[in-house]
């Protein structure tokens, strides 16, 4: 849920509830827990209060988060996790050798896999792991990273368009055998359920399918649809099922598209606090119609939209747990009243 909503739904139940008081989540900073020999990160979140504010004040901080303050907050998490490992100098010489790897003309999936596998396990026996991540989100961030190689070589014309093409698919084929390896690592746990839409007609499902295996790697449980792929009911019932949706947008030119998706998830989302969140190449050139769209976040990596997942799946938990207690405190409230009547 974007900060403004929040801020909406907060002022709603005050008025309901005849108090003026505005409660504020904030986010504490993650912590690393071993478990199960590997290392993940957790977010841990309170609640806070403010001090009591009158409604004319509420109403001017609204205005402000729904203008230039949701902006600006969106534009600077767009930056805040988006650190690949291409900037990591431990990893500069797989990622060049896995890019070699991926250009051969006699490349195998198996044989690729098993080279990701060898160089990321050596890695947490010599050195445990410096990302905090499971093995498989690590082979993940790799070929992420891989990626944006390929990338930055096709845009100074040092990759030609047969390389772009054929390595694209052979990376999409191995992050989706990543994401059956990393499921079959999960099977039978209940986690939470990520949906990443294309927009109709988006060709470029490389990303998409890198995020999906990331999600799936750190225990969520995902799928990748574009968005003409199923019908009005069967779109309705995957938004409706999902805690968080990811929108993938790779170029300016399909702006109607991807407005006219993030419509349709709003409109079956209607009755629940779907956090969205946005990706791609496009969507850096349209923060604040994004936003104030209802847009929650732009991310530029995997891992960054990953973890604002994780971050708006919590505070949705801690928010469902205190809404919770407090129908429960009314209600015992109400009991000591009626018993003292």
């Amino acid at each position: 849920m974007t900060p403004f909503r929040k801020a909406r739904e907060a002022d709603r139940e005050m008025r309901m509830n005849g108090t003026t008081e505005l409660p504020i989540e904030t986010v504490a900073a993650r912590r690393i827990e071993p478990a199960d020999g590997n290392i993940y990160v957790s977010d841990q979140a309170n609640m806070v209060k403010t001090s009591r504010l009158n409604s004319g004040e509420q109403e001017t901080l609204r205005n402000l988060i729904q203008g230039p303050v949701a902006a600006m907050a969106a534009e600077q998490l767009s930056g805040l996790l988006d650190a690949g490992l291409e900037t990591d100098i431990r990893y500069k010489s797989v990622i060049a050798e896995m890019y070699e790897r991926i250009l051969a003309p006699d490349a195998r999936i198996k044989d690729h896999l098993a080279f990701l596998d060898g160089e990321v396990r050596s890695r947490f026996k010599s050195n445990g792991n410096p990302v905090a991540l499971p093995p498989t989100a690590m082979k993940v961030m790799l070929l992420e990273a891989v990626a944006r190689e390929l990338g930055k070589n096709w845009s100074c014309d040092a990759a030609s368009f047969i390389d772009v093409t054929i390595a694209s698919a052979r990376l999409q084929a191995i992050a989706q055998a990543l994401t059956t390896e990393a499921a079959r690592d999960r099977s039978g746990s209940t986690a939470p359920f990520a949906v990443i839409f294309l927009p109709v007609d988006e060709q470029h499902s490389l990303m998409s399918y890198l995020t999906g295996a990331l999600f799936q790697a750190l225990g969520w449980q995902q799928q990748v649809v574009p968005h003409e792929s199923l019908s009005e009911f069967e779109f309705a019932k995957v938004v409706t099922q999902a805690d968080v949706v990811c929108i993938a947008w790779s170029t300016t030119y399909l702006k109607s598209n991807a407005i006219q998706l993030i419509n349709n998830i709003r409109l079956y989302s209607s009755h629940k606090t779907l956090p969205i969140i946005a990706g791609g190449a496009a969507t850096l050139d349209f923060i604040n119609p994004l936003v104030e769209m209802g847009v929650d976040c732009i991310c530029d990596s995997a891992l960054s939209a990953v973890k604002t997942a994780e971050s708006f799946y919590n505070l949705e938990k801690i928010n469902h747990f205190a809404a919770q207690e407090g129908r429960d405190a009314k209600r015992r409230k109400s009991s000591i009243d009626r018993h003292s009547q």
